[in-house]
């Protein structure tokens, strides 16, 4: 194992390399889903961290942000494997249309597990996944059916080239189409310059900030808090202190971030925020 993924599954709790199993699997994602939230802080602030894994595993190992599911999953990916699991990449986009879904574009970094049987999962083959956001908290067995996680009910397909899991309906997204090829790390830079570009990428057009909870799903989306499942709530932060404190308590790192490029992204937000209350208001 890399003195890096040993970084990373210590920022789990994990001191000690554990076995390839099932149970291992599951606890690392549990872990991680909790304690490094989905992010695009440093994409709204102008400066997206780069998807190369190294980077990205090292960053995180030392306490730092993530990103999104490119950085996410990509270091899950580098940890499974560094502990000898059979990792096969993937990957997919987003949709909520017919129309959304016949635009394939690469807008989600994805893998699978191979190798697992258990009584439930003979063929063993799991979709772990700590890219969604609001998505999975646990791993799903790569078998067609309805799952229940928390406060979400998931629907999974399996194609001969890949899958789809359809969201919860209180999710944040409808569904994602996934393919069982690998991406060129041209491919990888490319989809990731498009994604957080700043005149128009999916990634860096509001802040959000999830978190996966055994029993919630937490997200911040510029100002607006939102607490999904146990102990619901929704509530605008419209007070600078009170949006940072929501930040820190959601698991991100302001450490080395500019206090006034972060007084600025909340400036922003609460305009966009207000804009959105205002489209909302009976004329």
């Amino acid at each position: 194992m890399t003195h890096a993924a040993a970084g990373y599954l210590a920022r789990l709790g994990l001191d000690e390399r554990p076995p390839a199993t099932v149970a291992t699997l599951f606890e690392i994602h549990r872990r991680h889903a909790e304690r490094i939230p989905y992010e695009n802080l440093h994409t709204m602030l102008g400066s997206p961290p780069a998807v190369d894994v190294p980077s990205t595993l090292a960053r995180v190992a030392a306490g730092g942000n993530a990103g999104y599911c490119f950085h996410h999953n990509g270091v899950l990916t580098a940890a499974l494997r560094s502990l000898g699991y059979d990792v096969v990449p993937a990957w997919g986009h987003n949709w909520d249309s017919a129309a959304e879904r016949a635009d394939v574009y690469v807008g989600h970094l994805a893998l699978s597990v191979r190798g697992l049987a258990t009584a439930e999962n003979p063929g063993g083959v799991w979709w772990p996944d700590v890219g969604c956001g609001d998505g999975l908290h646990e791993p799903l067995p790569l078998v067609a059916g309805t799952y229940r996680q928390g406060p979400f009910t998931y629907r999974l397909e399996v194609r001969a080239d890949g899958w789809t899991f359809h969201h919860d309906p209180q999710g944040s997204f409808g569904a994602v189409d996934l393919f069982d090829e690998v991406l060129t790390p041209e491919q990888e830079r490319g989809a990731h310059r498009k994604l957080t570009a700043p005149d128009g990428g999916a990634y860096a057009r509001r802040l959000v900030v999830q978190r996966r909870l055994p029993d919630a799903a937490e997200t911040l989306r510029g100002c607006q808090f939102t607490r999904t499942g146990a102990r619901a709530e929704r509530v605008g932060l419209t007070a600078y202190d009170d949006w940072r404190d929501a930040l820190r308590a959601l698991g991100i790192s302001l450490r080395g971030v500019d206090g006034d490029a972060l007084r600025g992204l909340f400036d922003r937000s609460l305009a966009q925020h207000r804009e959105w209350l205002a489209s909302r208001s009976p004329s």
